[in-house]
């Protein structure tokens, strides 16, 4: 929807084009010939002028969601291993006027591409031999590794430790009424 407001300036531009500019160039152009033109007789005839610029951006636009919604929709693991993805990739960066050949790695270099993505994800998710258990948190420089204990003595009134709440409000007499 974004997208579609974005264009709307755009849009308006080239209707205007098509109006105000083609349209009645194309008939002028058309009128000349037909009263001008010294050939054969038979090439004269009606002619409507139709200027088709807006529908062709038109068509473009929805052909773009139309494929951005199909790829989303290839997402699926049940519906995947029935897509071509790299033809349906391909068509949506023709559709967005990107030239595919310039922007889209072949399948070699797509899989060299998945083997590195996926040694990094190896990497980031343990290193060697030491491995983060699902208890601790992992270390920060110089910060004690593992999951950070509960304060142990709340006191009276339930802030000891940090920690914000009531907990037991001193009566009169005890050692923590302030009177």
């Amino acid at each position: 929807m974004l997208l579609g407001a974005a264009s709307l300036n755009i849009k308006t531009v080239v209707k205007n084009l098509d109006d105000f500019l083609l349209r009645p160039l194309g008939q002028a152009y058309f009128q000349w010939n037909m009263q001008f033109f010294e050939g054969d007789l038979d090439t004269q005839g009606d002619l409507e002028i139709k200027a088709m610029g807006t529908n062709s951006l038109m068509q473009k636009e929805v052909r773009s969601q139309r494929l951005t919604m199909f790829l989303q929709t290839a997402q699926n693991p049940a519906v995947a291993p029935f897509v071509k993805m790299s033809k349906l990739i391909s068509e949506l960066a023709y559709s967005l006027d990107l030239d595919p050949d310039e922007i889209l790695n072949d399948p070699e270099e797509a899989a060299i591409a998945a083997q590195i993505i996926g040694m990094q994800n190896n990497v980031g998710q343990a290193t060697g031999s030491e491995a983060v258990s699902p208890n601790e948190q992992p270390g920060v420089m110089g910060s004690p590794e593992g999951v950070p204990q509960p304060p142990q003595d709340l006191g009276a009134t339930g802030t000891g430790g940090g920690n914000i709440g009531t907990g037991n409000v001193p009566q009169a007499g005890e050692s923590e009424f302030s009177g």
